[in-house]
């Protein structure tokens, strides 16, 4: 039936998304085709019948099932495929300026004349200058949430001045515009605009539906969707879109992509109280994690697994981890980072007794996090702090503490009910018991204000 079969390289070059437009819809078509050669040649390398299956049919967009399950003509399957292929792997038209030439070119502007001329004049129409505007803004999220808000408003702004002809074709454009309205949607929700992120995924899923059916842009916006699940405390769905997300890196074995998905379906287990379940998720990922192309990702499953001991009341085993990924924080220069690394370093050292410099910790962090307009993280350290003095026995550190945590928490929001707690708690700030059930009230109570764990 066929004259010349793909090989192993070809295959390989064709799940990591290297090879060429004729290459992929050759492999397409004899997998289409039931090629008992081609078959045989990936199940060699990992690949079972279903999977195979299942790679068609990412490959493929606007079909809800399998073309196999469905019955249909494979001469229809052909044509969808090829088109799908021929436009994933088309070219975007290259501009006559340099990525780096635009980017200096507003690099001095103030942000809303940055924002016009990126909407407005051609030049900015280009993908690879959409792409190098989210990569920057990615690399941002530890240092400055505001400034990779910017810079993916940019790339959102790029992406919807493009045409066809500067993208690669009408599916290459859909796939851009998904992609910026994906991430554009994330920095809003680091940066606490939930609404807005909410409208911001709806039209990039609207747009990846219009597009090439791209297996990994899907994954990721449902990676992004998850995050904004577990900011919202609708921990099931988060935990479903995780795992959709992993499903498709598990069938393009993407180890570490598939890595990132279980991390996040762990974070979302652990914030539903299924800590259990978390550790098991994050055990599992972290030997798939590629520490050289993403060590934050290996930070952020240490820091969650951490964690989850502190949350267990195992303190020991939580202190040996944080004692061999420690040289691990040292590593980043983002503040954000080391400082959720003090405030941790500060909950371990009270939960084994040392309470002196758990104090310490715990006040470095409190300052910086204020120091940086954090009120959330500002006003759970308050908590955590008033905690602390009342193990100690410091009943005027109770009462100042609470005090001082009054602007912090009418700037972040709380009802009244909150407040009234706060100044209950400088009452009965000799009496442990009373004062602990106030702490845990006022910590549920701002739960829904939180950036939650590390930002991916």
């Amino acid at each position: 039936m066929f004259k010349r079969h793909p090989g192993a390289d070809a295959f390989r070059g064709f799940l990591k998304g290297t090879s060429g437009s004729a290459d992929a819809s050759q492999i397409v078509r004899h997998l289409l085709g039931d090629c008992s050669v081609c078959h045989a040649q990936l199940q060699e390398i990992g690949w079972d019948s279903q999977r195979l299956e299942r790679l068609v049919y990412l490959a493929s967009p606007g079909v809800e099932e399998s073309p196999r399950a469905l019955g249909y003509d494979y001469d229809t399957a052909f044509a969808r495929a090829d088109r799908a292929l021929e436009a994933f792997f088309a070219p975007a038209q290259p501009s006559g300026i340099t990525v780096e030439a635009l980017l200096d070119e507003i690099a001095p502007l103030p942000r809303e004349e940055q924002l016009r001329l990126v909407a407005t004049e051609g030049r900015f129409a280009n993908a690879c200058f959409v792409q190098s505007l989210i990569d920057s803004g990615h690399m941002a999220r530890y240092q400055n949430p505001e400034r990779m808000l910017l810079l993916t408003e940019l790339a959102l702004r790029a992406a919807e001045a493009c045409d066809a002809e500067t993208a690669g074709g009408e599916l290459r454009l859909a796939d851009l515009r998904a992609r910026a309205w994906g991430y554009y949607g994330n920095s809003l929700r680091v940066c606490g605009q939930l609404r807005e992120a909410e409208e911001a995924f709806a039209r990039g899923t609207q747009e990846c539906k219009k597009g090439t059916g791209d297996p990994l842009l899907r994954a990721r916006l449902c990676e992004h969707k998850a995050s904004l699940r577990n900011h919202q405390r609708r921990f099931e769905e988060a935990i479903e879109l995780a795992d959709a997300a992993g499903q498709i890196y598990h069938e393009l074995g993407d180890s570490h992509s598939l890595a990132t998905a279980h991390i996040q379906k762990a974070y979302g287990h652990l914030l539903a109280g299924e800590t259990e379940t978390a550790v098991d998720l994050i055990n599992r990922a972290i030997p798939l994690i590629d520490c050289e192309s993403n060590p934050h990702l290996l930070l952020t499953a240490c820091h969650n697994l951490v964690r989850c001991y502190i949350d267990l009341s195992r303190p020991e085993q939580a202190l040996s981890i944080y004692a061999e990924t420690r040289d691990l924080y040292q590593e980043f220069s983002d503040p954000l980072i080391l400082l959720r690394a003090e405030w941790q370093e500060g909950q371990l050292l009270r939960d084994v007794g040392h309470l002196q410099q758990a104090e310490a910790k715990l006040l470095e962090a409190h300052k910086g996090f204020l120091d940086r307009g954090l009120t959330y993280e500002a006003a759970v350290l308050s908590l955590d702090l008033t905690a602390l003095y009342l193990k100690m026995g410091s009943t005027q550190e109770v009462r100042h503490t609470a005090s001082a945590a009054v602007p912090i928490f009418r700037a972040l929001g709380v009802d009244r009910d909150a407040l009234a707690a706060l100044l209950q708690l400088q009452q009965v700030a000799d009496q442990e018991q009373q004062a602990m059930e106030l702490i845990r009230f006022l910590n549920a109570r701002i739960e829904p204000f939180a950036k939650h764990g590390l930002v991916k």
